[in-house]
């Protein structure tokens, strides 16, 4: 079997971070399945890490959907194999789109999309974005052979705008729980990089500035918890945080520019999260946040807003609340923080050992593999 992979951009996000999972997983376990990866956009971050563990990464270097349909000739080239063994895995709506025709006028019907946002008809979604996951919809009885969503969430949004219930299936983002590991000697590293005294309470949030990300909640929940926890500090880390002049103004209306640290995106999630005491995700919209999963997986006590299949995936009432509402996610924090280090300890282990038992990468490429193979 080969499987090739199409994507419209390979710059770090979550489905691109899938997909690094994917590949490197399933060539560590089936070895004899050949991956490759066509990157419709420009070369990336993501796509040149995979380059470097050997995997074959070929970008077309498109700008704009319109362009995307200027190299629709190069990419049917492309995906013209051998239709017997070869599988045509895309990524998100545009992918889905344009590598679905060209695979179908290659001859390739084994084609399978992948869905990982739960808001196609959301008004905060480019009206573009939107028009395409319709005309997906209306596609999708006819182009992919099957249908995977990341989440229940993104099932359910999908389904309403008429995608093909018969052919979707939902397998869940997958992590690999050795590279999360929260040594106590990367924690004390990145603490003392922030400046952070022995004694401070750290509560952070990693998350791109995005309207649906809500900084300004986390900002407001954030003032609300240190007026009980004086030594807690907050940790904003993401690409546009440092330059958006939103959240350095919703930090001064608080009064809280003191006991923040703004940072740029950085690409060692695991030693941000090992160096928090509480993460937080105060999200309007997700599906299965990566994030999310890479926090509970490096035993960081986690706590995020009821979207998406949060509440599933965290697995306590306790540790989620509603969205836009700053007083409970205050709540949510400030539980985590009552319980003092030791039992805060225990929290952060029980829910790696969730990320380990039902979200492992291993059986969700398993799962992957196991789909391809029944096509």
């Amino acid at each position: 079997m080969k499987v090739v992979h199409v994507i419209y951009g390979l710059n770090q996000g979550g489905a691109e971070a899938m997909l690094e999972k994917l590949v490197l997983t399933g060539r560590r376990m089936n070895p004899e399945i050949e991956q490759v990866v066509i990157n419709l956009g420009k070369p990336g971050v993501v796509g040149k890490r995979m380059a470097d563990f050997g995997v074959s990464v070929t970008s077309l270097g498109v700008d704009s959907l319109l362009g995307s349909f200027r190299r629709l000739p190069a990419l049917t080239r492309r995906l013209r194999t051998d239709r017997a063994t070869t599988v045509v895995q895309t990524w998100l709506w545009h992918a889905d789109l344009v590598a679905g025709l060209c695979a179908r006028a290659a001859g390739n019907r084994r084609i399978v999309w992948n869905l990982r946002n739960s808001m196609p008809r959301h008004a905060a979604t480019k009206l573009t974005s939107r028009a395409v996951a319709r005309l997906c919809g209306w596609l999708s009885c006819r182009v992919p052979a099957r249908i995977i969503c990341n989440s229940s969430a993104a099932l359910r949004a999908h389904l309403a705008i008429g995608y093909c219930a018969r052919k979707c299936i939902v397998i869940p983002n997958g992590f690999d729980v050795r590279r999360f590991d929260g040594s106590s000697s990367k924690r004390r590293e990145v603490r003392a990089c922030w400046g952070a005294r022995p004694d401070d309470t750290l509560v952070g949030m990693v998350a791109r500035v995005d309207a649906l990300k809500d900084h300004a909640t986390f900002i407001r929940a954030a003032a609300r918890v240190a007026a009980s926890a004086p030594r807690a500090r907050f940790i904003l880390v993401g690409d546009g945080v440092t330059r958006d002049g939103a959240i350095r103004e919703r930090l001064a209306e608080t009064g809280m520019t003191e006991q923040f640290i703004l940072e740029a995106r950085r690409d060692d999630v695991q030693r941000v999260m090992s160096a928090l005491d509480v993460f937080c995700l105060a999200s309007l919209s997700e599906g299965f946040p990566n994030v999310v999963g890479e926090a509970m997986a490096c035993a960081t006590p986690t706590v995020a807003t009821d979207v998406g299949d949060i509440r599933d995936i965290i697995g306590d009432d306790r540790l989620v609340a509603p969205s836009r509402d700053p007083e409970g996610l205050a709540n949510c924090i400030n539980y985590v923080l009552g319980l003092g280090e030791g039992a805060r300890r225990a929290l952060g282990l029980r829910q790696r050992l969730e990320i380990e038992t039902r979200f492992n990468v291993e059986n969700v490429w398993a799962r992957y593999r196991d789909l391809y193979g029944s096509i």
